[in-house]
């Protein structure tokens, strides 16, 4: 199986991304030198934008394991876009940011 990195541990996250087609793990690393799968990223979804939005490197890597086709959103646009949102929609989306960062701590 190959793999191909999308992002990793540690980078800047310029980027929000879109899972088109494939297949793609994000993961941390193990103390045993391991790493342990959090999520496969189903195709529709997004990832990456925890670390976006909280605005500090990920702390997590992403791996395409299979031929994968992937979207990426600038920073900026994606901020117009949430920025841009109507008000229930975007505390909707604060909301569900949130419960996330407080179940992944």
């Amino acid at each position: 199986m190959s793999r191909s990195d999308v992002f990793d541990e540690g980078d800047a996250a310029a980027l929000v991304y879109f899972l088109r087609s494939g297949l793609v793990r994000i993961c941390v690393a193990a103390q045993n030198g391991k790493s342990k799968t959090l999520v496969d990223v189903k195709v529709g979804e997004v990832f990456g934008e925890v670390a976006l939005l909280e605005n500090r490197p990920h702390w997590a890597f992403a791996i395409a394991l299979e031929t994968s086709v992937v979207l990426e959103i600038l920073r900026g646009e994606f901020m117009r876009h949430l920025d841009a949102a109507d008000p229930i929609m975007k505390s909707v989306v604060n909301h569900l940011f949130l419960h996330l960062r407080d179940e992944a701590h």
